[in-house]
C-alpha cells in the first residue's frame, strides 16, 4: 500500500484496500511463510519448497508481504524485518501468529462482510453470535488470544501485587475468563485461591492452559456456566472481567456490575479490563462489536464509573493496560 494524500482519492484506495492486508498476513501464518524464513534469508524458490507451495504464488505473497514491511528483499531473496522475526516466527515468546484465528476468522470476515447489514438491523444479523450459548468461538478465542493476554495479566498483577500481600488469603474471580491466564497469573501468589467461570466448552481449554502453566490445582475451581445465571458464590476479594462489557447493552452491563458487587468482600477490589470509547481504538473496536453481537459496544469512563457507584464500589481509578489499545478499571468495596 502506498503513501495515501490526506483526503483524496487515494486514501479511499488505502482503505478500501485494508482487507487485502489482513488476507496477506493471514496467509503467510497459514503456509508457514514466517517460519520457513526464521532461519535466514531465501529465494522464493526455496522457500516454496520448504512450504510445498508454487514458487510463483510464494513470490507474489513474499512481494505483497515486502510491501506490508513484513519482509525485506536481499537481492533475489527474501528476509523477515524485526517486527516479523520476532512476532512472526511459531515458537518465540512474543509469537502472535495465533491471534489471526481472531481477527482473521471466518466469523469475523463474516461479520464484516455485512456490516451495513448490521447497521440497518441495530446490531449484528449472524445467526450465531456473540450471546449464543456455548459458541465454539469462545474456544477457539481462549486457544489464540495468549499473547495479548500475557501483556494484560501482568500490568493487571503489579497494579494487585499491594493488595494480595496484605492479606493471609485472597479469593479470585475470573468472569468469563476464557484462556484463565489472568486469574492464573494472580494465581502465582501462594495466598490466592482462583475461581475461574466460563461455558463448559470454554473451561476445557482453562484447565488445558492450566497444567500448561503449572497452576496448582489445589487452589483453583471452576464453574461453568452463563454469567448471568451462575451463581457466582464468593464472597471474593478480587473479581476480574476482562473485555467482558462491550459484549452488551448499558442496562445488562450495570446490572452485571451490580452481581459483581454483590459478591465483593468488604475492601475487595473489582477489575474491569476492556477498551474504552473515549479512545480512538475504542471506536474501532465498537465496529467489531456491531458486526458480532445484538447491542455491544466499547463504553466510556463515566459509564463504567456510574455503574460502580451504582454496585456499592468507590474510587475508581484508570490504569493503562499492556499488549492492547484497552484500560484497566479497579474500584474498591465500600
Amino acid at each position: 500500500m502506498t503513501d495515501a494524500a490526506p483526503n483524496g482519492p487515494e486514501t479511499i484506495m488505502h482503505l478500501l484496500q485494508g482487507a487485502q492486508a489482513t488476507a496477506i498476513l493471514g496467509a503467510g501464518i497459514d503456509v508457514g511463510l514466517f517460519g520457513a524464513l526464521a532461519g535466514g534469508a531465501a529465494t522464493a524458490e526455496t522457500l516454496a519448497e520448504r512450504i510445498g507451495c508454487p514458487a510463483r504464488t510464494t513470490r507474489m505473497l513474499l512481494d505483497a508481504l515486502t510491501v506490508l514491511g513484513l519482509v525485506a528483499p536481499q537481492g533475489a531473496a527474501y528476509a523477515l524485518s524485526p517486527a516479523a522475526g520476532e512476532h512472526l516466527v511459531p515458537g518465540k515468546p512474543m509469537y502472535m501468529g495465533d491471534v489471526a484465528n481472531i481477527f482473521a476468522s471466518p466469523m469475523m470476515w463474516g461479520n464484516m462482510a455485512r456490516l451495513g447489514d448490521a447497521v440497518r438491523a441495530g446490531g449484528s444479523v449472524a445467526e450465531m453470535h456473540a450471546e449464543t450459548p456455548e459458541h465454539p468461538f469462545w474456544v477457539q478465542f481462549a486457544k489464540s488470544s495468549a499473547s495479548f493476554a500475557f501483556p494484560g495479566a501482568a500490568t493487571l498483577d503489579g497494579l494487585l501485587r499491594d493488595h494480595i500481600a496484605g492479606k493471609p488469603k485472597v479469593r479470585v474471580l475470573d468472569v468469563a475468563c476464557g484462556s484463565g491466564i489472568y486469574g492464573y497469573t494472580l494465581a502465582k501468589h501462594p495466598n490466592v485461591e482462583l475461581t475461574s467461570l466460563d461455558w463448559p466448552n470454554v473451561l476445557e481449554e482453562t484447565r488445558a492452559w492450566g497444567k500448561r502453566l503449572g497452576a496448582d490445582a489445589a487452589r483453583v475451581k471452576y464453574l461453568p456456566g452463563n454469567l448471568f445465571e451462575v451463581d457466582f458464590g464468593g464472597p471474593y476479594d478480587v473479581v476480574v472481567l476482562s473485555h467482558v462489557f462491550h459484549h452488551f447493552d448499558a442496562p445488562t452491563c450495570a446490572a452485571l456490575m451490580r452481581k459483581v458487587g454483590a459478591v465483593v468482600a468488604p475492601g475487595g477490589r473489582v477489575v474491569v479490563h476492556d477498551f474504552l470509547a473515549d479512545d480512538p481504538g475504542g471506536k474501532m473496536f465498537s465496529i467489531v462489536m456491531l458486526g458480532w453481537t445484538r447491542k455491544g459496544e466499547a463504553f466510556a469512563k463515566k459509564d463504567y464509573f456510574a455503574w460502580f457507584e451504582q454496585a456499592g464500589l468507590t474510587g475508581p481509578q484508570v490504569h493503562p493496560s499492556a499488549g492492547m489499545p484497552s484500560a484497566f478499571l479497579i474500584a474498591s468495596k465500600r
